[in-house]
């Protein structure tokens, strides 16, 4: 009987050792979480850094489809800046028009009329909503009629060099068309 007493002393303290090994472990281990937490250097937060990266976004686009004797069509779309810089939009283009431009739509004399925009400057965090009788991407000169539900590449270069492009599906039934062009 001794040497099964010994033995279970033995197991005892073995495991008593462990337990209190993982303890100290995780005491160590939640410690570290704290420090690299507050000082921004844990393994959690820069892998989730690299996830959600700040950037410039282009989404919901669209683009309008022509009728027959149509040259020019628009592009419409949301562009949401998360970077932590303001970015101006430099230049855009399309394989679909000779000429891509960034308008906007406003009121003078009485009557709607378009105006080209050159370096429109979109502040971090924020977005820009290009719609019908606002902000749109004019593509002029179309090298051939959009049809309802192709697909029309649009390109954005950002002054911070980022160059973004979205397929905008084309439609006939763009809410607000009618004020824009």
């Amino acid at each position: 009987m001794e040497g099964g007493t010994i033995l279970y002393s033995r197991v005892v303290r073995i495991m008593s050792t462990i337990v209190n090994s993982m303890m100290a472990l995780m005491v160590l281990l939640t410690a570290y979480t704290a420090m690299a937490a507050q000082n921004g250097h844990s393994h959690l937060h820069a892998h989730s850094k690299e996830h959600s990266k700040p950037e410039l976004q282009l989404l919901n686009a669209s683009a309008r489809a022509t009728r027959p004797g149509m040259s020019s069509s628009a592009a419409y779309m949301t562009i949401h800046n998360g970077t932590h810089e303001a970015v101006q939009i430099r230049s855009l283009s399309s394989p679909v028009a000779r000429k891509t431009e960034f308008h906007t739509t406003e009121m003078n004399n009485g009557m709607m009329k378009m105006r080209r925009l050159d370096n429109f400057t979109i502040k971090p965090g924020d977005t820009l909503e290009l719609k019908p009788g606002g902000y749109h991407v004019m593509l002029m000169g179309l090298n051939k009629p959009i049809a309802k539900n192709s697909e029309v590449p649009v390109t954005i270069t950002f002054s911070n060099g980022d160059k973004k492009t979205v397929v905008a599906h084309a439609t006939d039934e763009i809410k607000g068309q009618h004020m824009a062009h």
